[in-house]
């Protein structure tokens, strides 16, 4: 009888296992968020934005197929070399539909051409950047063949940033980042681990944007919020999915001008 009773306990320790690991984490545990992505392991990005200027009705959309690479080195540091394979556009200007090639035929003119040309101009081109554990980006550079061309950055960015320490379903961290797509703006930014879902942590985000310039010799400054979420590989640390959406005014000469952008990747 003894013998029984131990058999059933037994069993019923391993059900109980069992059950509780079948995601792997339980709800409450704490996990260290990371950006160490695999040297073996090229990766495709497809990355989306999209310039609405609300008063005038202008829609313009770009996506960007871009193919790279990463390696973490010892002391942790990332380099990620990415290269803009494809570009495109598509939109209404003026009332108009647009579209366009960076690759294709030059189908555009007029306004939507400038839209479209510095965008375009970047088809081909590789970076060189150097990241941190934490996602903050040190450096980029343009090269070719191996060799820096120049000190520019690329359209592409990633929004997203890792505390410094493990975090939890729940946890909040704060970090100060600049968005460079569109508008240069300054982002009081706080990220949100909102659940463990397997082997993807789902991260949402806020921020106040802000900024201040000078365009054609007229001084404007930008105000506005942020928000997103991302689908991360926690053994990686890639944002597999991401959408951002910004609202922001810019003012200039005496006008306010309501403006949104929308900001859509996936990494495979």
């Amino acid at each position: 009888m003894k013998k029984n009773l131990l058999f059933l306990v037994g069993c019923s320790f391993l059900l109980l296992s069992a059950c509780s690991n079948d995601t792997g984490k339980a709800e409450n545990d704490k996990i260290k968020l990371v950006f160490r992505p695999l040297k073996d392991k090229p990766v495709k990005i497809s990355y989306n934005f999209t310039v609405n200027q609300l008063s005038s009705g202008d829609v313009t959309g770009f996506r960007m197929l871009i193919a790279g690479r990463g390696e973490t080195a010892a002391d942790g540091t990332v380099m990620l070399e990415l290269k803009n394979e494809s570009i495109k556009m598509s939109g209404i200007l003026q009332g108009n539909e647009v579209s366009g090639s960076a690759s294709g035929a030059d189908s555009l003119s007029g306004d939507a051409k400038l839209v479209a040309m510095p965008v375009f101009g970047l088809i081909d081109r590789t970076y060189l950047g150097t990241y941190t554990g934490q996602f903050d980006k040190k450096t980029e550079v343009q090269v070719k063949d191996g060799a820096i061309v120049d000190s520019s950055e690329n359209k592409m960015q990633f929004f997203l940033r890792y505390p410094s320490g493990e975090v939890g379903t729940g946890d909040s961290w704060e970090k100060q980042i600049v968005i460079k797509a569109g508008n240069k703006m300054n982002c009081a930014a706080k990220y949100t681990l909102k659940e463990i879902k397997g082997d993807t942590a789902v991260i949402a985000m806020e921020g106040r944007l802000s900024g201040e310039g000078e365009s054609f010799g007229n001084e404007f400054t930008m105000d506005g919020k942020l928000s997103g979420t991302f689908l991360v590989d926690v053994h990686t640390g890639w944002p597999l999915d991401t959408e951002i959406d910004q609202a922001f005014t810019l003012k200039m000469g005496g006008k306010e001008i309501p403006m949104k952008y929308a900001i859509k990747s996936k990494v495979e």
